[in-house]
């Protein structure tokens, strides 16, 4: 059964605030009603509302991390490069590195090697080396955390999960707006926003 999802207010508990999805326009919208950065992935807007909620002190936590690498001018790229303080950056001089590491014409940067160089930078990891954006590039070394960006796939994917159930065949009317009845059923109740068979039998049933 859906839940409907309630207005934003500091009233609401973590955990109320976890049973419902929130765009990431919500988040920003949020964070700037409440006079806190609104700027980042989506993850980590959601981590400073959770503090707000908690009465916590928020702090940009990349903000520091993200000084110091952008204000190194970087020296000559190699597998020992630090990626925060030599000032590492996705630019045409790694690219260049890049593909010479990997014997290619053309090098094109992955969205895990930015995750993992946000995440550094969220962390304050001085020790991240570029050997390692290589091991996260070559699938040797598991990404620090999830994707904060993977979430906003979410509609995406439900709906590729929903044309690969064989029911959906059986749907004489328009899919797509089937597929965002049930899309908005998975929204707004708590758990998983994940497509489930069970959703679409039920809406047969009716």
């Amino acid at each position: 059964m859906s839940i409907k999802r309630p207005e934003f207010s500091l009233k609401l508990s973590v955990q109320e605030f976890e049973n419902h999805y929130w765009y990431k326009t919500d988040l920003v919208d949020i964070c700037r009603m409440n006079l806190i950065s609104s700027s980042g992935t989506k993850a980590e807007l959601e981590r400073r509302i959770k503090k707000l909620l908690n009465g916590e002190t928020i702090e940009d936590e990349r903000k520091t991390s993200t000084t110091i690498r952008k204000k190194q001018q970087g020296t000559e790229i190699s597998l020992q490069t630090k990626l925060i303080p030599d000032g590492f950056k996705f630019n045409a001089k790694a690219r260049e590195f890049f593909a010479q590491y990997y014997k290619l014409p053309k090098f094109s940067f992955t969205k895990d090697m930015a995750a993992a160089l946000r995440e550094a930078e969220r962390q304050g990891d001085m020790e991240m080396t570029v050997a390692d954006l290589i091991l996260i590039h070559e699938g040797k070394k598991g990404r620090a955390s999830e994707d904060p960006e993977e979430k906003t796939y979410q509609w995406n994917r439900f709906v590729k999960d929903f044309n690969k159930d064989p029911q959906s065949n059986l749907i004489k009317e328009d899919r797509m707006k089937v597929a965002a009845e049930l899309w908005k059923i998975v929204r707004d109740s708590p758990g998983a926003k994940q497509y489930s068979p069970q959703l679409l039998e039920n809406y047969l049933k009716n």
